[in-house]
Parts: structure tokens; C-alpha cells; sequence
């Protein structure tokens, strides 16, 4: 397998990155909202967050391909604007969804992003990177990008190659032979800077020779005791949610 590419971004092995922010369920800090990205700034933690591209090509810091789970409506979010989406809070945060500009304002290059942009077999894939690009323009902070799908990451070493990225792996691309060699050559393909694997999938094969080459690897998510032993002993940083890492949940101010 050729090797990946031999850029050096050192802080992609931050140690610990808050999955969706540094969130509490049925708080005003709901995963992606700001006050969860907040939170995790004034730990000094890493941020993880998900991004999805709406009706009017906007980028918005949103999880689900629906609304139905985390607001109080339902549909699909990319049919909707952003005036739209703007009507309807996150869970009990009180505040609708963020965008990706109002979230880089928050961060203000305080501490390294990672962001997942998601994805589906009928996504416009240049129009969705295209806009995660524009919101780019002028921050200065560290600044990843990562996806479970190799079309993004093959936009990005294309058009923003200055970006570190990152491919996900999710179990689906270790369940047989085959798909380990389509993994292979995605990963030949899009020369991501970073992998990023499932805790549960830890230690495999794939990572194992990633890591021995000296690349950086997270791993997602970590929940327990348990998933932190084995993170410390198969990754570089880990993507937690709590009571992992800070062992109670983050106390209200």
C-alpha cells in the first residue's frame, strides 16, 4: 500500500476532543449547540462537530439527517432553509442550530476543530464541501476535516489541500476481506492525514499499521473506563463524551 502523505499537523493527536461539544442531554448545552462548544473551549479540550449543508446551500452544526430526534419537528434537514431551521430549537437548549460560521466564532482558533462533514448517497458533494470551504475563509485556528465518505475527503485533497482530513472507520469498512481492500485503496486514494476508528473496532489490523508508520489515529466514542484503557493504549486522542475523560458531567455556570 503506498504511503499516505507525510504532511505534519502535531496537533492532530490531541489527546482528548469533546464529541459534539462538551454536551449534556436535556440541558441548555445540547450536543452541537454552541453552549456545548462553549463549554468545551473553557476546558481546553479539543471540539468535534458535525456538519450538514440545507436547502439554501448554508452549513449548519447539526448531527441527524433528520430533525425528528433533536427538535421538535420532522423532515430531512437538507429540505429545509435556514429560516426554516431557525423556528425550531435543539432539544432543551432553548436556541436553534448553529451555523458553522457562529461556531468558528465561538472556538476562535482557542483550540483544534474536527469536523465531520456528513453525508448520503444523494449528496452534492461540491456543493457541501464547497460550502464548508467558504466558511473556512479567514479563521486562522487549527482546522480538520473528516468523513465516513471518501468523496469528501477526495474534494478536499483536491481543492483545499492545505486542510488536514480525515477518513472515518466505521465497522462497514472492516467486516470482510473485501471491504479491508476497499479500505485500503480509499485510504491510497484520498491520503487522509488522520484516520479515525470506531473504540469498538480497536485494535484491527488497518490501524495497527497506520500507527506503526508513525500517522495519527482517533478513535470514537469514548463513553467508559473501559474504552479510555483501551484508547490509551491503540490511539493518539480520543473523542469522548462524558462521564469519560472528566469523569463527572461538566457542572452548570
Amino acid at each position: 500500500m503506498t504511503k499516505p502523505s507525510q504532511r505534519e499537523f502535531p496537533w492532530l493527536k490531541t489527546p482528548r476532543i469533546a464529541h459534539r461539544g462538551l454536551f449534556t442531554p436535556g440541558s441548555e448545552r445540547e450536543e452541537n449547540t454552541l453552549a456545548a462548544i462553549e463549554a468545551a473551549v473553557s476546558s481546553g479540550y479539543g471540539i468535534e462537530i458535525d456538519v450538514r449543508i440545507t436547502a439554501d446551500d448554508l452549513i449548519v452544526v447539526f448531527h441527524d439527517e433528520t430533525l425528528d430526534r433533536m427538535t421538535d419537528t420532522t423532515g430531512h434537514v437538507g429540505r429545509f432553509g435556514l429560516q426554516l431551521l431557525r423556528k425550531h430549537n435543539v432539544g432543551a437548549s432553548g436556541k436553534p442550530m448553529p451555523t458553522l460560521p457562529e461556531a468558528l466564532d465561538v472556538i476562535d482558533g482557542k483550540v483544534p476543530l474536527f469536523i465531520e462533514i456528513k453525508s448520503s448517497p444523494t449528496i452534492d458533494v461540491q456543493k457541501t464541501c464547497a460550502g464548508v470551504r467558504h466558511c473556512f475563509e479567514g479563521y486562522r485556528g487549527p482546522v480538520a476535516i473528516m468523513s465516513f465518505d471518501p468523496r469528501i475527503l477526495a474534494w478536499f485533497k483536491k481543492y483545499m489541500p492545505s486542510y488536514p482530513r480525515g477518513w472515518v472507520i466505521g465497522r462497514e469498512a472492516l467486516l470482510s476481506i473485501k471491504d479491508r481492500m476497499l479500505s485500503k485503496f480509499a485510504i491510497w486514494r484520498t491520503k487522509p492525514d488522520f484516520l479515525a476508528c470506531d473504540i469498538n473496532l480497536l485494535p484491527n489490523s488497518l490501524t495497527s499499521s497506520w500507527t506503526s508508520r508513525g500517522h495519527p489515529l482517533l478513535t470514537w466514542t469514548v463513553r467508559t473506563e473501559e474504552h479510555e484503557e483501551i484508547a490509551r493504549m491503540y490511539a493518539d486522542g480520543m473523542i469522548f463524551e462524558p462521564p469519560a475523560v472528566v469523569n463527572t458531567t461538566h457542572k452548570e455556570t
